[in-house]
């Protein structure tokens, strides 16, 4: 996409208990979000894609946490040493977010409207009626049945599916032009699920946000992502175009994760593993944190950590000259099976 990006990170790092020699959490990522565009953020759990969302709305504690970049702009804003009281203006407004577990998120013995109205008035300083009579728009844009009962419902009367949806509500109340969404469907079932999916691709259209969104899901990626960074270890290793990705991935990890997907016409074959797991922060000394689970690594691969490649508009961090070898395989495979 041209023009000045949305949002502007390069050299994000992340370490927790960093006085006391904490290893990265988040080693020097760097993304860029446009206007109306979706950039999925992938990986397995652990690989600090989480982290990263709690850093880029401020919400990380800072006598645990050490934030660095080398660049941390939203909008012509760096937030990098933002104080907390402009952090308050920019969190639930022009950055909304919603997160991963709805019942953690929401206030138990608030209503839904109350909640909903609360991010109105902070934002939009909207109150009494107004806010009232926005709140029931914004459920009702959500897809919420009978907005004007259920406004007045705590959360715990409400389904996991319409829990989400407030939790979208309350995002949107600030009008905001980043919406963070952070694994927005793991807990739903698969018929909520694509609506919840259906539902966040309808109101980028309709209010042109971008949306960064973080997810383990490569088939909530092919819905709704223009571009996807694939994380491992803290560290990002491909970034591409969707159709690039799953046509033409170039990190084994990637083609791994791609290989593991379930497939209607495999639905007795059993899942595709990936062997062994993610390393916690510090555990790999030098090379590819990959190298471990790697089948195709090599020494060089544990000498050094691989420098980024350029590919296209994006690139992968790899030092094998025949990456799709790992592809090629996962295909003899499962023309084996």
């Amino acid at each position: 996409m041209s023009g000045a990006p949305l949002l502007d990170v390069d050299g994000l790092t992340i370490a927790f208990d960093a006085r006391r020699g904490g290893a990265p959490a988040v080693d020097g990522l760097s993304l860029t979000i446009h206007p109306g565009e979706t950039l999925a953020l992938v990986g397995e759990s652990g690989c600090g894609k989480s982290t990263t969302a709690l850093a880029l709305m401020g919400l990380l504690d800072t006598h645990r946490a050490r934030v660095d970049a080398n660049r941390l702009n939203f909008d012509g804003t760096d937030l990098s040493g933002l104080p907390e009281a402009s952090w308050r203006r920019l969190r639930g407004g022009s950055i909304g977010m919603i997160f991963q577990d709805p019942l953690a998120a929401l206030n138990p013995v608030r209503t839904v409207g109350r909640q909903i109205g609360e991010a109105l008035r902070l934002h939009r300083g909207l109150t009494g009626r107004s806010a009232r009579s926005e709140s029931l728009e914004l459920l009702r844009l959500v897809g919420i049945p009978e907005p004007a009962r259920r406004i007045d419902d705590h959360p715990h009367r409400l389904s996991g599916g319409m829990r989400q949806r407030v939790l979208i509500a309350m995002a949107l109340a600030g009008q905001p032009r980043l919406l963070i969404a952070d694994e927005p469907t793991t807990a739903l079932d698969v018929t909520i699920q694509a609506q919840i999916l259906a539902l966040l691709g309808n109101l980028q259209q309709q209010t042109g946000m971008a949306l960064l969104l973080i997810t383990h899901d490569l088939g909530v990626v092919g819905q709704l992502a223009h571009r996807v960074a694939v994380m491992y270890a803290g560290r990002k290793i491909e970034e591409r175009s969707v159709s690039e990705l799953f046509d033409d991935a170039r990190h084994p990890y990637t083609q791994r994760l791609l290989a593991a997907r379930p497939r209607r016409s495999a639905a007795r074959e059993r899942l595709t593993e990936i062997a062994g797991a993610v390393p916690a922060p510090g555990a790999v000394s030098g090379g590819c944190a990959f190298a471990p689970r790697c089948e195709f690594a090599h020494a060089a691969c544990r000498e050094a950590a691989p420098a980024w490649r350029p590919l296209g508009v994006g690139g992968f961090r790899c030092v094998l000259e025949d990456t799709n070898a790992v592809a090629r395989l996962n295909d003899r495979r499962s023309h084996a099976a």
